[in-house]
């Protein structure tokens, strides 16, 4: 069956030129309330980079919805013209611009407009624990026309067409659901009055869109709560009956609601299998006669192109595989899939929709805003510091870059972790003789080490690929060498980048016995250390992934697991990567147990003696192995050792201070392009 993913497909009174779409997502780059230039250089990159169609940042279509400080008010005066700067940029690559529309219903919150929030019925999300108020029915009208405004807004700035938000957090959703809508009156009760204000805001938007223009729907067909939610069936009856209304030109499918936010295919983080949402497409597929696309952690196009030979959809979904590479549909149409820069669903750096309102970021790529030059992924003023009179001009044209340097004498990169492969590659696309050292037989270093607990694998992609890229670059690896001062100083190196990570900071730990025989750390491990006895106990004191990657693998394998942590709950940094409730789901069902609020106050042979921090006195808890889930120390002797010695020196990531994987290729891009 020949390849479908790059063959144009119509979609209602369009075509548009391949199958990928690049869905909207929560980006912060607005001002004003309004798309900006940082929204018009990360759209254009990706179009330049190959995707089909361009769904814009979610617009909102009425004043009682304020979700967050960034967040796109498409009822303002100034957005026509907003969108007009941004579709023009994105159609100078042959793409086509999409808007979507949404209103966020019970899912918004009142913190940024200070007045009530709007739902269906007083229903609070699960959550913010917000109460939101019953609409009423002039309250519906006024959200209809809110539609129909923001429609007319996209129409004047030229967008190909809108796509209505019925999925993930959606006003429209919260109505057709019986888990959300409750109402008494025509808009509640029967499936028939449920989609009432769907039908109507629909003939609304269609009224102002025109009949050249695309009208599609992302769309929740199973919100996963079956006690009263949107099940499968009732997912595909309300698809049938929206493409039975002639208004809608294609559906997105999607999975996941109120009480499973962690499945909002933006969300679901690489402990969820790839395409998890495409069984519910091809269902779909099968009961309308429109294009339908599939949704869900579809990060390559070998995986897309599966679902369209399998028939599921008829193209599919892709937001966090193109941040992290906006060229992947290029390359990979070019038969160059090697060289995309993988999505590895850590979460860590796009999941920006929170209190903290920072700027989207990729973990794998710092250039998220940056265009595409020669070589790719040349680092952005915006994103990281580097101006451009920083880049030398003969950045794109390979080797032959080093005017006015005695090439002969190598740039050396020590720690052959994410932040100096990272480096070297920068380098190495500079033209510089660059040599890289690792202390372990293998690179990766610490992502590589923590790619062995249970559903991580994926973290050992970015390693991969920046392997490859050295191989393809011809830098010379040197692994198993433990590099000293002297190694370094007698090579006569033009510049050293000290990237050495990070070590276990146990011996810094004040507690009593933290060295004896049955204590272990998180590293050790994963290295493979046996655990002796039945009963652990794990220390948490940093609140990190790999402490509870650790109680999984532990407990997996037979071990009674019992995690102590100060914090108020186990799993803090799950929360933000929307890890927290499959991990619960999975480990509490392997008994682990979990004491919060709780300090070791010493560790002794077969236990560990504890004091609850809003209890007086102490009490034991037995424990033939202990684990320190501590935070770790940079690994900084080198660079102290090497500091005045030679004649530039540099250190970057962990080495600096122990951060995360986005911190340190952003630092060793950063060093790269300044050298």
């Amino acid at each position: 069956m020949p390849a479908k993913l790059f063959q144009p497909l119509t979609i209602g009174p369009r075509e548009v030129k391949n199958r990928i779409i690049f869905g909207s997502h929560t980006t912060n780059f607005a001002r004003h309330n309004l798309l900006s230039e940082q929204h018009a250089g990360y759209y254009a990159a990706r179009a330049a980079g190959g995707a089909g169609i361009i769904a814009l940042e979610e617009h909102i279509v009425h004043p009682s919805d304020m979700p967050y400080e960034y967040a796109l008010a498409g009822y303002l005066p100034g957005t026509p013209a907003a969108i007009a700067r941004v579709v023009e940029r994105i159609s100078a690559h042959g793409v086509l611009t999409i808007a979507q529309l949404n209103h966020n219903g019970q899912q918004s919150v009142s913190d940024h407009s200070q007045r009530e929030i709007w739902a269906p019925s007083a229903i609070p999300d699960v959550s913010t624990r917000e109460v939101p108020k019953a609409m009423e029915l002039c309250d519906i009208s006024a959200v209809i026309e809110g539609f129909a405004l923001v429609t007319r807004h996209t129409v004047q700035g030229n967008a190909d067409g809108i796509e209505l938000q019925i999925s993930d957090r959606s006003l429209l959703r919260q109505f057709l659901s019986p888990l959300t809508n409750q109402r008494g009156d025509q808009y509640g009760g029967s499936l028939d009055n449920r989609m009432r204000f769907v039908q109507e805001t629909l003939e609304a938007v269609d009224a102002a869109l025109g009949s050249n223009r695309i009208l599609g729907a992302r769309l929740c067909v199973d919100e996963l709560a079956p006690w009263a939610g949107l099940t499968p069936e009732q997912g595909i009856e309300i698809a049938r009956l929206l493409a039975a209304s002639g208004r809608i030109d294609y559906l997105t499918v999607t999975m996941g609601s109120i009480y499973s936010s962690h499945m909002f295919p933006f969300h679901a983080s690489m402990h969820t299998t790839r395409g998890y949402a495409a069984h519910l497409a091809a269902q779909v597929k099968a009961a309308v006669n429109i294009p339908v696309f599939a949704a869900g952690r579809i990060l390559d196009t070998a995986q897309a192109e599966r679902i369209l030979a399998e028939e599921q959809a008829d193209g599919v979904e892709m937001i966090r595989a193109l941040i992290a590479d906006p060229q992947l549909p290029l390359l990979s149409h070019n038969g160059r899939a090697a060289d995309v820069r993988p999505c590895i669903s850590c979460n860590q750096g796009c999941q920006v929709r929170n209190v903290m309102n920072a700027a989207l970021a990729c973990s794998v790529n710092p250039d998220v805003i940056g265009t595409s030059v020669g070589t790719r992924f040349i680092a952005s003023s915006v994103m990281s510091g580097v101006t451009p009179a920083h880049i030398d001009d003969n950045i794109g044209r390979g080797a032959g870059g080093g005017r006015g340097r005695d090439e002969s004498r190598p740039y050396i990169v020590v720690g052959g972790g994410p932040a100096g492969m990272e480096a070297a590659r920068a380098l190495a696309l500079r033209g510089r003789h660059v040599v890289l050292y690792e202390r372990e037989q293998v690179l990766g270093s610490t992502i590589a080490l923590a790619a062995k607990a249970p559903g991580r694998g994926e973290l050992q992609l970015i390693t991969d690929y920046l392997q490859r890229e050295l191989v393809r670059l011809d830098v010379k690896i040197l692994t198993g060498v433990e590099v000293t001062a002297g190694m370094v100083i007698e090579q006569h190196p033009q510049a050293v980048i000290v990237a050495t990570g990070a070590q276990s900071g146990i011996g810094l730990l004040p507690i009593p016995g933290h060295d004896l025989p049955h204590v272990s750390d998180i590293r050790r491990i994963l290295r493979g250390d046996a655990v002796t006895g039945q009963r652990v106990v794990i220390l948490d004191e940093s609140g990190a992934h790999g402490v509870y990657s650790i109680a999984e693998l532990l407990a997996a394998q037979g071990h009674m697991v019992e995690i102590i942590t100060e914090d108020w709950y186990a799993g803090h940094d799950l929360t933000a990567t929307h890890d927290i409730v499959p991990w619960m789901q999975r480990v509490m069902a392997m008994g682990v147990i979990f004491t919060p609020h709780t300090s070791v106050t010493r560790i002794e042979p077969g236990q560990v003696i504890v004091t609850d921090r809003f209890a007086a006195g102490e009490r034991a808890i037995a424990a033939d192995t202990v684990v320190l889930g501590v935070y770790e120390q940079p690994a900084q002797e080198l660079y102290y050792a090497l500091k005045g010695r030679v004649p530039r020196l540099f250190r970057i990531g962990d080495c600096v201070a122990p951060r995360r994987i986005e911190h340190a290729i952003l630092e060793g891009r950063q060093i790269g392009m300044q050298m």
